[in-house]
C-alpha cells in the first residue's frame, strides 16, 4: 500500500504478509487521512505488529492504517476453506463494512456462519459484516445458495447501512428475498440496514453471464452500479444486448431498489469494468479495460496491445459523454478508481512495457507494474506514476485521501480476471 500526493509523489509506502499468499482487494479511506483494507491471506501474516495465521486455505482480513501509514489493527475471519475481503467501504464513524465470500463454516467474531453450498467450493456464498473503528465485528451476514455466490462492491449508504453488489448462481436468499438467476450468473444488489438486516435485493442479467463489480452511493440513498454481461441481459425496464462476447454495464438504483437507467459499453470482443465512483453531481466516474475497437457512448476507442484501460464519466441522466485510454502493445488495465472531490480522478491499475498515459510514457520494471494517474474533469490524464519491481504488480484498489492525493492498494503478480468469472487472454 502506498500513498500518492496531489502532485504524484510517493510519500510513504508498506507492506504485508508472510511466506504465502496474501493479497489485499479493497481499501476505503478513514474520513482521518488514513485507510481501512481488506483482502485474504494465508498461512502466518504480520501485519504492523499483528500477526495472523490462517484457519483454512484463506482468511479474510481487515485492517486500518493511519495517515502516516502506520497499521495500528488487523482481524481476521474465515474457517478451515476458502474465504477473503474484496470490497470495504468506510462507515462514517471509523470503522468499516466489508463483503466477501466464504466456505463451509466461518467465523466473523462471535459470529459463526456456515455456507449453503457445498464446502469444497471456493465462492460458495457472499457476507457483509461491520467492523467497528477498535477493530471488533460486531455483525457479519450471509446471502446466497447451494451454488456459486459473491460479494464484490460495497458503499456506505449515509446512515450506517450498505449498498452492496455481486452475482450469485441457482436460487438464492437475500434475507426474505429469494432470486432466481436467468442464466449461469446474475447480478445482484442489495441493500444492507446498520442492523445488518437485508431490506430488498434485486438482479440484472439474462441467459448468460452477468455480474456486479463495483458500486458507489448516489448520496441520495440509492447508487451507482457497473458490472459486466454477456448476450441479452434485463436491467429492470431496460434491456441490453452485448457486442461481443463481455460488455461493461453502468445502471443507477435508487434508493427503493429500482433500476431507472442503464447503458453499455465495449466492442466485439472482451471488455470489462472493475471500478467505480460517484461523482458529487449524479453521474459516475468508471475504469475498466477493452479490446480490439470498442464504443463508450458516441466515442470509439481502438486498443493498442492486447487490452487497453479505459475510463469514462457517465452523466445523472446515464449519457457517456467522454472516454479516454491508456495503453501500449500489451495488456493494461484499469481497477480502482476514486472521485478527487473536483470532477475528475485517481485511477490505478496495471500496465506492461511501454504504455501511454496521455503526455506521460512509462515502462514496466518487471511483467507488469502498477500505476496510478489523475484524469481531469474534462478527461486529460495531467500526471502518472509506476510503481514496481522485477516481478508483476499491480494496483487493484484506490481511495481519495480528502486532499488531492490517493491511497493505493498494490498486489502482485498482476491476474486477468472478469470479476468473479473467468477472463481469457487476448
Amino acid at each position: 500500500m502506498m500513498h500518492v500526493m496531489a502532485s504524484g509523489a510517493i510519500d510513504w509506502a508498506i507492506q504485508t504478509g508472510g511466506t504465502s499468499s496474501s493479497q489485499g482487494l479493497g481499501i476505503a479511506y478513514d474520513g482521518a487521512g488514513g485507510a481501512l483494507v481488506t483482502g485474504y491471506f494465508y498461512g502466518e501474516a504480520s501485519f504492523g505488529s499483528t500477526s495472523l495465521t490462517s484457519r483454512g486455505m484463506q482468511d479474510a482480513f481487515v485492517m486500518h492504517v493511519t495517515a502516516s501509514g502506520a497499521i495500528d489493527w488487523a482481524i481476521q475471519a474465515g474457517g478451515s476453506s476458502y474465504d477473503g475481503g474484496n470490497g470495504i467501504a468506510h462507515d462514517g464513524a471509523g470503522g468499516a463494512l466489508v463483503t466477501g465470500y466464504f466456505s463451509g463454516e466461518a467465523s466473523f467474531g462471535s459470529t459463526s456462519l456456515t455456507s449453503r453450498g457445498m464446502p469444497q467450493d471456493a465462492f460458495a456464498c457472499a457476507f457483509v459484516m461491520h467492523v467497528t473503528a477498535s477493530g471488533a465485528i460486531d455483525w457479519a451476514i450471509q446471502t446466497g445458495g447451494e451454488l456459486d455466490d459473491g460479494g464484490y462492491g460495497i458503499a456506505h449508504d449515509g446512515a450506517g447501512g450498505a449498498l452492496v453488489t455481486g452475482y450469485f448462481y441457482g436460487e438464492a436468499s437475500f434475507g426474505s428475498t429469494s432470486l432466481i438467476s436467468r442464466g449461469s450468473n446474475d447480478a445482484f444488489v442489495m441493500h444492507v440496514a446498520a442492523s445488518g438486516a437485508i431490506d430488498w435485493a434485486i438482479q440484472t442479467g439474462g441467459t448468460s453471464y452477468d455480474g456486479g463489480c463495483s458500486i458507489a452511493h448516489d448520496s441520495e440513498g440509492g447508487a451507482v452500479v457497473m458490472g459486466y454481461f454477456s448476450g441479452e441481459s434485463s436491467f429492470g425496464s431496460t434491456s441490453l444486448t452485448s457486442r461481443g462476447e463481455y460488455d461493461v454495464f453502468v445502471m443507477h438504483v435508487t434508493a427503493s431498489g429500482a433500476i431507472d437507467w442503464a447503458i453499455q459499453a465495449g466492442g466485439t470482443s472482451y471488455d470489462g469494468g472493475y471500478g467505480i465512483a460517484y461523482d458529487g453531481v449524479g453521474g459516475a466516474l468508471v475504469t475498466g479495460y477493452f479490446y480490439g475497437e470498442a464504443s463508450f457512448g458516441s466515442t470509439s476507442l481502438i486498443s493498442r496491445g492486447d487490452y487497453d484501460a479505459f475510463v469514462m464519466h457517465v452523466t445523472a441522466s446515464g449519457t457517456i459523454d467522454w472516454a479516454i485510454q491508456a495503453g501500449g502493445t500489451s495488456d493494461d488495465r484499469g481497477y480502482g478508481i476514486a472521485h478527487d472531490s473536483a470532477g475528475g480522478a485517481l485511477v490505478t491499475g496495471y500496465f506492461k512495457g511501454k504504455t501511454s498515459f496521455g503526455s506521460t510514457s512509462l515502462t514496466s520494471r518487471g511483467g507488469y507494474d502498477a500505476f496510478v494517474m489523475h484524469v481531469t474533469a474534462l478527461g486529460v490524464i495531467d500526471w502518472a506514476i509506476q510503481a514496481g519491481g522485477a516481478f508483476d504488480d499491480g494496483g487493484y484498489g484506490i481511495a481519495y485521501d480528502g486532499a488531492g492525493g490517493a491511497l493505493a492498494r498494490l498486489r502482485g503478480p498482476a491476474q486477468a480476471h472478469l470479476c468473479g468469472a473467468a477472463m481469457p487472454s487476448a
